[in-house]
């Protein structure tokens, strides 16, 4: 499993944000992100819409990172290798001084 820095995140990046609705409409990255909540998380569906060549890499987030985790994991057993779990997710995100709006 790879794992990726918040603030090596850009806007051509693809981000996946799998967090609930509510802790969402508190705080959210401003680039360019899907929602899609951990439990919905279906690989092969997400990856022909959002990577159909799967040439990029897919960064996961969560709240600290541990459910990115658990989503990457899911990608794998699918057979896609090219994910990474943003490390401390949206908490290190702001900490690192990644944008994050807030409600």
């Amino acid at each position: 499993m790879r794992f990726i820095k918040p603030k090596s995140l850009g806007p051509e990046s693809i981000i996946l944000d799998v967090r609930n609705e509510i802790e969402y409409a508190h705080e959210r990255l401003a680039l360019p992100h899907i929602l899609i909540k951990a439990d919905e998380v279906n690989p092969e569906e997400f990856m022909a819409e959002y990577n159909p060549k799967g040439d990029k890499v897919v960064n996961i987030l969560c709240t600290s990172g541990g459910m990115a985790s658990a989503v990457a994991e899911k990608f794998e057993a699918a057979g896609y290798e090219n994910v990474a779990v943003v490390v401390g997710g949206i908490i290190e995100a702001e900490y690192e001084g990644v944008q994050v709006l807030k409600n």
